[in-house]
């Protein structure tokens, strides 16, 4: 009973709460134009007459009397197309004098039908629209026409359905074999939706059934339904099948909804009702809820809290089985606060309040004198249900209306705005004082303020600066900023917060527009002059698609989603894609995919999850707006994963306990249901037992004495059951515990006192004999039993709290049973001291939050922490949580860092994103900072500079081309681009020569570059201006290109000291007679080397070539050294095969040369020669510094072969071009990468195999002189081959010899250092490395071309010198 009188209190607590919220809310709502009488909703057959009633008044104050008075007012009516009815020359509508609407005959097909609005208008006030009215025609229900043959048992239930849909105002009348069915009300029921049901069944049924509809003046027969009797009875036990099962039902407050559900089954099966998991209490007489028929459920007065899912379940001893509904309960729309007259200043800013509440939630729109307000930059949405106008003009004056509609109906409230000028709203006392307190303070307001300026100018923020007036600036208490679109007389304003702030930013601007500025300043007495107008226009913003439109998702499963969307209103250009944004709740991770179409299907989610959903579109100028984000849940699923914990207890020798916990969260893939219980005898037919879901145990009785029995269970979804747990066995006892005696006493296990908690461990008595019922736990201070509580026989644990500290307890335990208590045991237990407050210092607010774009995906957020000293940084276990989101949204996500900032990644790229900070010490958290936002920068090009190529300028070889093709998509209107150029890639890409143009050209010519030089270009598209270079540093590059000078350079840069402005005619004549004079110089130098050597010299025995079989000489190998212009025979040994010089620690892209003073010949290791002879001019001794690659290698630039000498006769000289040139801009396994270890690209470096013989390979080696630039090279002579026997080169990898080359002396070539050098071994002199990277070769195709060409004759008459074995 005190129960009952307390929810009675509260009750009436709510309804005089809400009484008073209903008379509050009328009295807010504007009286100066009301309606007296709406039309209403209006259903009649077709060609029926309708009669739509509209009555209003308006009321005003005048001359400041507190009583309003009367004024006219006129009455029009719209149609279903939203316009102004034309009543004169209608024939089915007529305004009548008092200002309803009769429509004299409804006809669907004249556009008689819809909503029907009443416009209630006066002078000098406005207008007002009244609620719509609905006309529309009944319709008659659709009947079944399905003919049916039912078999049914006896005793079972036959359901025969009458409609298709709902019945609506019509009456239903049963037949059985054409005449009227006289109900049977025991067994006998028509249901709400007219069908009929006959339970326990009999023979005296059979027979053929239909239903009569009556509606109106119409009536129609359903078809028949013929119910059959078997004369058998069921034998075997049936699992429940549902003969018809609840179907969604969506309906108003209020209302009675019905949900039908009737099963057969062997045995009868028992019908349940559960919502949303927990059974529904029928029992109780205040409740809602009923049963009609066997088992159909029906809710009268539905409310709010009613809306949800309901199972049916049907269950007997071989199976349960649920059938499900959702039940939706639409609430109409309340106002919470309606708007209220206002009466404000022209050029002021106001805000019309207006919040709605109902379910689903209400769509607000707002009217003016009967038009919709369509929202724009003075007139906003505020939160999405308020209205703000910005710079109030006199037009604004009139009636404003907020409507709230949903599915459920329509409110509106209305508010009159009157708006007049600023000394209006004064009284005229009041004016009076300020007259006089103006002429007495003009003097001390200050004067204009100075040098406006647009500091910073953006699409939509403009950044203003000024200084302070010259005179009376100390008056001032702050500024206030106008400023209006230009050509528009609708003027905004911005305060500042203090005197001091000379700078203030104006956001919410529209791009591409010009708006004029002045600043004001304002003191306590008055506002000083105005500054004279500035004004500035705002950047043009990017091309970018809008927002996509009618955007909608579902779930079309438990994995997937449906989203589709029309395109957006605004395209700005072709539209390449759109990326569909999804998320887990409200704080997950974005993922996003693309989709080219106007729908997408998102796979592979989480069961009965909730998910956030956004649009974007794509188009040439990047990511467009985004779409209104969406929250959809997947559909549910069976658990993946059976209950935990599952224990069976023996209660009786007929009875076992089965207790269980629920499935983790996230293997339960929807609400959990219920559980199935199965359980058995051994080897026995499983029955099962059907629990609710809020549930952790089941007591399973009737089983047989000392027997065995196997439980398993399963959770259930309205999906079905999940997978079962394994079987669980247990038996029931031999005979039942003894209730004739009182149990023993309990054992205590353990006692844990606390500050103001005590937690107890026992066990049971020592005599599992005895039946125990319950515990009884009882405690007290100093005393024993001052407080006790019962506790099931189960329960093991328990935890006394609010207890007091420091006190000592006595204790008290006893078992129960039908025969008595039993003996109880006793402790004392005394609490521990309670611990001591810290009371914590209260955290401060962060301040100086500032937002900082990185790029388009981060941005830096820093702050101040008041509590910290200067350059004090967190030591104290504290640390901050920064809260982040894309403005104009309510999902937030939050990072957490130690340190006074941090960076945000992840972010979408042009959005706009707000910050806000807060500390947290232990639990203890300081309030959240004021919000700072920020917009991340766009995307970089999407793609690099296509097409590079570098030439040479055909008008003047000295000029370098560079040519390229712009990106094939961009992010941005590209301004200019950068051309880095180099010699080594291994540099950064700072390090590289960089030319800067702006412009849309894509050609630039480089000027005086080394000579015989190779360079390495790409290029870089720069973005629009910034005023940061990530953009343009992210910016990707061009494919790397490799071009070499041409030599011709060389002597254009050797003049610039001798001979500048020589053409370049004269310049070709020095060249062409320089290179005759030293060819002429070698031949001179050759014949004297060969006329001073003596045949009979041992030195001329050494070095003479073994003749073959036939006598044939073998001519030597000649090489002239550039530096000393000699003549040199290298020796080749008789009868074996000489040993290659590689060097394995050699650049890859050439041979290393090394001074030729301090290396030994390895020929000359291998024989020795007396000091005193030699047939070299300047006594020195040589090594080959030649290195040879297999055509096997991959090389990157073209390789020339130079004629080897081998064991075969072969006696001209031969070029393979078995490899052609390949281009540097296409990219091969050899191409070349942009990498500090392989600087030149994939060159091989392994030229020689050390592990075979040099003879085998072709390895020969070479070297280079020491000085550079000179215009002659080595070559070499055939001859004939020599009388031992060798081993043939391998025919498949022809030996080329790389030639050393005049090189840049900014390239340096790489070593490896994984085998030692074979030029420093056998004594030889250890070089620094100075020696061994101060050159490198290079080959160029020109370059060996006009050698050959230059040295084809002189190869003639050097054949003939050797003739007559080498003799002159």
């Amino acid at each position: 009973m005190n129960n009952n009188n307390v929810n009675w209190i509260w009750i009436t607590i709510t309804i005089v709460l809400y009484i008073l919220l209903q008379l509050t809310t009328i009295t807010q709502a504007s009286q100066a134009l009301t309606f007296t009488l709406e039309p209403q909703d209006a259903v009649v057959p077709e060609g029926h007459s309708v009669l739509l009633q509209c009555a209003g008044r308006g009321q005003i104050k005048q001359g400041g009397k507190a009583t309003p008075v009367n004024i006219s007012t006129t009455i029009r009516w719209r149609g279903p197309d939203g316009q102004d009815l034309g009543i004169v020359g209608d024939t089915f509508r007529t305004q009548l004098t008092n200002g309803s609407l009769y429509i004299s005959s409804v006809e669907d097909n004249r556009g008689l039908t819809g909503a029907y609005q009443c416009l209630l208008s006066a002078d000098d006030i406005g207008s007002v629209l009244s609620r719509p009215a609905l006309v529309s025609i009944a319709r008659q229900p659709e009947l079944n026409q399905d003919f049916i043959e039912t078999y049914r048992l006896p005793g079972e239930t036959a359901y025969f359905r009458c409609l298709v849909g709902e019945l609506g105002l019509g009456l239903v009348q049963w037949y059985k074999d054409e005449l009227p069915l006289v109900l049977d009300k025991l067994r006998m029921v028509v249901l709400p939706n007219g069908a009929l049901e006959i339970d326990e069944t009999r023979p005296a049924d059979r027979g053929a059934y239909q239903c009569n509809v009556t509606w109106g003046s119409f009536s129609r027969l359903s078809s028949k339904t013929n119910l059959n009797i078997k004369n058998e009875s069921a034998m075997q036990p049936v699992a429940p099948a549902f003969l018809v099962g609840p179907s969604p039902k969506t309906v108003r407050e209020g209302d009675t909804v019905t949900l039908d559900c009737v099963a057969n089954g062997v045995p009868k099966p028992q019908m349940k009702w559960l919502r949303n998991g927990e059974e529904l209490d029928l029992n109780d007489l205040d409740s809602r809820f009923s049963i009609i028929g066997t088992g159909s459920l029906q809710i009268s007065s539905a409310e709010d809290i009613d809306s949800g899912n309901y199972q049916c379940r049907a269950s007997n001893i071989v199976d349960s089985l649920d059938a499900q509904a959702t039940v939706q309960v639409q609430v109409p729309p309340k106002f919470i606060q309606a708007p209220r007259d206002r009466v404000a200043a022209e050029k002021e800013d106001l805000t019309l309040e207006c919040n709605i509440h109902g379910k689903p939630k209400p769509s607000i729109r707002w009217l003016k004198n009967g038009d919709l307000v369509t929202p724009n930059e003075y007139m906003q949405l505020d939160a999405g249900h308020n209205l703000r106008i910005v710079g109030l003009l006199p037009s604004d004056t009139g009636m404003f209306q907020c409507v709230g509609t949903n599915p459920a109906g329509s409110v509106h409230a209305s508010a009159r705005i009157r708006v007049v000028l600023p000394g209006e709203l004064s009284s005229s006392d009041e004016s009076k004082n300020d007259k006089s307190l103006s002429s007495g303070l003009l003097s001390r307001l200050p004067g204009p303020p100075r040098n406006l300026i647009a500091q910073i100018v953006k699409p939509r923020t403009v950044t203003l600066s000024w200084q302070e007036p010259l005179h009376n600036a100390n008056e001032i208490v702050f500024y206030t900023i106008y400023y209006r679109m230009n050509n528009s007389e609708r003027e905004q304003k911005l305060v500042t917060k203090a005197h001091d702030d000379l700078q203030l930013s104006i956001q919410s601007l529209l791009p591409g527009r010009i708006y004029q500025f002045r600043v004001v300043a304002n003191t306590n007495f008055g506002q000083g002059e105005s500054s004279p107008a500035l004004a500035t226009s705002t950047q043009a913003e990017m091309n970018i698609a809008g927002p996509p439109r009618n955007v909608e998702a579902y779930a079309r499963s438990h994995n997937e989603i449906y989203v589709r969307w029309d395109m957006p209103t605004i395209t700005n250009g072709e539209i390449l894609k759109y990326r569909v944004y999804y998320s887990e709740n409200d704080s997950g991770a974005d993922i996003h995919n693309d989709s080219t179409s106007l729908d997408y299907v998102i796979r592979d989610l989480r069961p009965y999850t909730d998910y956030v959903i956004s649009v974007v579109p794509f188009n040439r100028n990047g990511m467009g707006d985004p779409s209104a984000e969406l929250k959809v849940k997947t559909y549910s699923a069976t658990p993946s994963e059976p209950p935990n914990n599952v224990t069976l207890e023996v209660t009786s020798s007929s009875s076992i306990t089965v207790h269980w916990e629920p499935p983790v969260e996230e293997d339960r893939n929807g609400q959990i249901t219920g559980y199935k219980i199965r359980y058995r005898k051994f080897k026995d037919a499983p029955q099962v037992k059907s629990t609710p879901a809020n549930i952790r145990y089941f007591e399973l009785n009737s089983l047989d004495r000392s027997t065995e029995y196997q439980v398993k269970i399963a959770a259930m979804t309205v999906n079905g059951s999940g997978p079962f747990t394994e079987w669980y066995r247990a038996s029931t006892l031999e005979n039942d515990l003894d209730e004739t005696q009182v149990p023993g006493k309990p054992t205590w296990i353990s006692i844990q006192p606390g500050a103001d908690n005590i937690g107890l461990y026992w066990g049971p008595p020592q005599q599992p004999e005895i039946k125990i019922r319950n515990y009884v736990l009882g405690w007290g201070r100093g005393i024993p039993d001052e407080n006790s509580i019962e506790l099931k026989d189960t329960e093991r644990y328990y935890v006394l709290n609010n207890l007091e500290s420091n006190a000592e307890y006595v204790l008290s335990l006893r078992a129960r049973n039908r025969k008595g208590d039993g003996p109880p045991v006793y402790d004392n237990i005394k609490t521990r001291d309670e611990a001591p407050l810290n009371v914590p210092l209260p955290l401060e607010v962060p301040v100086g939050l500032r937002a900082t774009t990185m790029s388009s995906s981060s941005i830096v957020v820093h702050w101040t922490d008041t509590m910290l000293s200067k350059n004090e940084l967190p030591n104290d276990n504290r640390h901050y949580t920064v809260s982040y989101g894309m403005l104009g949204s309510n999902r937030y996500r939050y990072h957490n860092t130690t340190q006074l900032h941090t960076e945000i990644n992840d972010l979408r790229p042009n959005t706009q994103y707000e910050f806000a900070v807060k500390v947290v010490k232990g639990r203890s958290e300081s309030a959240w900072s004021m919000s700072v936002s920020n917009v991340t920068y766009q995307n970089v090009p999407v793609s690099p500079p296509r097409e590079l190529s570098v030439r040479q300028d055909d008008q003047n070889p000295y000029n370098i081309i560079v040519q390229w093709l712009p990106p094939r998509h961009t992010v941005g209107q590209i301004t200019g681009y950068n051309v880095f150029y180099t010699t080594e890639t291994t540099k950064r890409d700072r390090d590289w020569f960089i030319e800067a143009f702006n412009g849309q050209e894509t050609m630039l010519m480089l000027p005086n570059l080394k000579p015989h030089t190779t360079y390495y270009f790409k290029v870089q598209a720069r973005l629009g201006k910034t005023n940061n270079k990530e953009r343009e540093s992210n910016a990707p590059f061009s494919t790397l290109v490799a071009f070499t000078t041409n030599p011709a350079v060389i002597m254009h840069e050797l003049d610039m000291g001798i001979g500048k402005g020589m053409d370049n005619q004269n310049l070709l004549y020095i060249i062409i007679g320089g290179t005759a004079l030293v060819l002429l110089l070698l031949l001179l130098g050759l014949l004297l080397l060969c006329r001073r050597k003596p045949q009979s010299s041992p030195e001329h025995t050494k070095k003479s070539y073994q003749k073959n079989n036939v006598g044939v000489p073998k001519p030597p190998d000649l090489w002239i050294h550039h530096d000393q212009m000699e003549l040199k025979n290298i020796d080749k040994g008789l009868g074996h095969n000489a040993t290659p010089v590689c060097s394995d620690n050699a650049s890859s892209s050439g041979a290393l040369t090394l001074p030729r003073s301090v290396v030994h010949s390895e020929y000359e290791v291998e024989t020795p020669v007396p000091g005193h002879v030699t047939n070299s001019l300047d006594k020195r001794s040589y090594v080959a510094g030649y290195m040879t690659t297999s055509m096997n290698s991959t090389m990157e630039r073209p390789q020339y072969p130079r004629t080897q000498y081998n064991h075969q006769n072969r006696s001209h000289m031969t070029m393979d071009t078995g490899l052609s040139q390949q281009s540097l801009s296409q990219p091969q396994n050899n191409s070349l990468v942009q990498t500090p270890e392989h600087p030149y690209g994939g060159y091989d470096a392994n030229f020689c195999n050390t592990g075979t013989g040099a003879a085998g390979n072709g390895c020969v080696s070479t070297i280079e002189s020491a000085k550079r630039g000179h215009p002659l090279k080595s070559f070499s002579v055939p001859g004939p081959p020599p009388t031992g026997v060798a081993t043939p080169l391998n025919k498949h990898t022809p030996a080329v010899t790389i030639r050393p080359q005049n090189q840049s002396p900014y390239k340096k070539p790489s070593f490896s250092a994984n085998t030692p050098n074979r030029l420093q071994s056998g004594g030889s002199v250890a070089h620094s490395t100075d020696e061994i990277q101060r050159l490198a070769p290079s080959t160029s195709t020109e370059e060996l071309n006009q050698e050959m060409a230059n040295l084809e004759g002189l190869m003639k008459d050097l054949s003939a010198i050797t003739a007559n074995e080498f003799e002159c």
